[in-house]
């Protein structure tokens, strides 16, 4: 013989225990059965077996096991009272239990409320919280509707108000502690109202058809009332629905990212000068997409300091950790889970933005690498060239002029010429390689000089400057390299008499340059300066435009990012 328990074989003791309670609460209500009809008296007990199934339920789930063997108790109720019955009574007869249910009102119900709620605890959280709230709506609900039912119903109504509302809150209890998304109290009321308003609407629009039919005598005013207080609720039916979802967008966001939120993420990528920029906008869109007062997103593979009353999710890619995503919860005691779930949908879209604005910066630090190596290598060319080259050309020059004095001939004053040429020409390449024009001064006064320079013999050059102008040395040079080029290009190609150059700082992380002449225009050819300018401006991740058209002369236009530029 098989002599495992139930426990043994599989069967969980919760079962087995409600079953038994279940079977032995329910004996005033089946034995009622064979009568002819259930009397009221046993009508009275055929709900608090429901409290036994709630309890097998919660104590299986592991969730509340002492308010599980609360309700197990209570499920005996209907027993102690038929055993009360009995001894009052002297038999058991069932009108005798229906008097003493009568005179027990609706204590019993209340004590097996009270109890309820204080085993469901009162802990100090948000879902607690509003569990007890609930179950204190529906107490007072049952309650009040015990009370008011004798003065307005028979016994046997009374009855069954008892047992549907004892079942209903067996259901409530099994589906406040075995849930764990309660939604505020307000949100069922919104529903409700978004149901009832229409529905009100058409009833008023069909009574005031029917009214109207009536008087003017029309066939069918019934059937016409009704179509219309139909017609009316369906049609107010959307615009409920949209003042619902409104209101809740209010609370919680829009819940999902719209293709003009992507949009507006995108739109001005191009005028970015720092890509970390593109993670406040994406953070602002979650922020708004989950309904938290703000967000931010921080880079890095090692977990943040979080502010009071922040969240924080970890944004991963690949297995590897590219940042973190803190959120700032409207409510104290963090987000909503509803809230929660939106957040977790836009983690993987922003964790990849996370990786792209992080391979953004990587290429970026790698050009500022190759910049720095670039300018390191122009410095050293110089360097050999003055050290090394230069005297050597200087002291061909002293001995070929002491020759010059004592035997010239046309060779050596050919050499000489030759030589002269020479030593000019390395002098501008050195001057090319670090302009002597920015050593010591800052790059508007340099500018002014430099387009002063030009000024004499039917030309000018105007120079105006928006904005703070300190921009860091690499983008310096080109834009001294730009304004010398262009005004250059103007008088020597243009045949220009007037150019207007004008740099603006004005923008946050990147300086313009404009240089307009008046001269001929036309198609440019860009030769080796022009192809230079634009292979350096590229290099710091900007941008070099030639507009001309002919007789309007030319526009050169630069555009240079400043952060972050070596």
């Amino acid at each position: 013989m098989d002599s495992a328990s139930p426990a043994a074989r599989g069967v969980p003791i919760g079962v087995v225990v409600a079953a038994t309670v279940v079977a032995v609460g329910a004996l005033p209500t089946l034995m009622g059965l064979n009568e002819t009809g259930v009397p009221t008296g046993a009508l009275y007990s055929a709900g608090w077996p429901a409290l036994g199934l709630a309890a097998a339920m919660l104590i299986d789930s592991r969730r509340d096991a002492r308010l599980g063997i609360v309700m197990t108790v209570l499920a005996l109720v209907p027993v102690v009272v038929f055993v009360v019955a009995l001894v009052a009574e002297g038999a058991p007869v069932w009108e005798g239990l229906e008097r003493t249910w009568r005179a027990a009102g609706f204590v019993p119900v209340l004590v097996a409320c009270a109890a309820i709620i204080a085993a469901a605890g009162f802990a100090p959280n948000r879902q607690a919280r509003r569990r007890q709230c609930w179950l204190l709506v529906w107490t007072a609900v049952l309650l009040a509707a015990l009370a008011l039912a004798p003065l307005a119903v028979d016994a046997r109504t009374t009855a069954v108000i008892m047992t549907l509302g004892l079942w209903g809150l067996s259901g409530l209890v099994v589906r406040l502690v075995t849930v764990d998304d309660l939604r505020p109290l307000d949100e069922p009321l919104v529903d409700v109202a978004a149901a009832i308003i229409p529905m009100g609407i058409g009833a008023g629009v069909g009574v005031a058809v029917g009214v109207v039919a009536n008087r003017a005598g029309l066939p069918a005013p019934e059937l016409s009332a009704a179509f219309a207080a139909v017609t009316s609720a369906a049609l107010a039916w959307p615009g409920a629905r949209l003042v619902r979802r409104w209101w809740l967008e209010r609370r919680y966001g829009t819940g999902v990212l719209a293709p003009s939120d992507v949009a507006a993420i995108t739109a001005d990528l191009h005028h970015l000068t720092d890509p970390r920029e593109l993670l406040g906008k994406a953070s602002d869109l979650v922020a708004a997409c989950s309904g938290h007062r703000g967000a931010t997103v921080v880079l890095g593979q090692d977990q943040p300091d979080v502010p009071p009353n922040w969240v924080s999710h970890s944004l991963v890619v690949g297995g590897d950790r590219v940042g973190t995503l803190l959120l700032d919860a409207a409510d104290p005691e963090g987000p909503e889970p509803r809230q929660v779930r939106t957040v977790e949908q836009l983690v993987p879209t922003l964790a990849l933005v996370c990786r792209a604005v992080a391979l953004a910066i990587d290429a970026s630090h790698a050009e500022q690498d190759v910049a720095r190596e670039r300018d390191a290598e122009r410095h050293r060319v110089l360097g050999d060239l003055h050290d090394g080259l230069g005297p050597v050309l200087a002291g061909m020059s002293m001995r070929l002029q002491a020759v010059l004095r004592t035997e010239p001939t046309p060779l050596l004053e050919s050499l000489a010429s030759q030589l002269s040429v020479a030593r000019t020409d390395l002098r501008r390449l050195v001057t090319d390689l670090a302009p002597a024009a920015l050593d010591g001064t800052d790059l508007g006064a340099a500018l002014s000089r430099l387009c002063a320079s030009f000024d004499g013999e039917g030309r000018h050059v105007a120079v105006e400057f928006d904005g703070e102008l300190e921009p860091p040395p690499a983008v310096a040079v080109a834009v001294y390299r730009s304004v010398a080029e262009g005004v250059t290009n103007a008088f020597r190609h243009g045949q220009a008499t007037h150019v207007n150059v004008r740099v603006c700082a004005a923008h946050p992380g990147q300086v313009t340059v404009d240089v307009f002449d008046d001269g001929t225009g036309g198609p440019v050819t860009p030769g080796f300066g022009l192809t230079s300018l634009r292979r350096r401006a590229e290099n710091l991740g900007g941008t070099l435009a030639v507009e001309g058209r002919p007789g309007s002369g030319l526009r050169l236009h630069v555009e240079l990012p400043v952060r972050g530029a070596a």
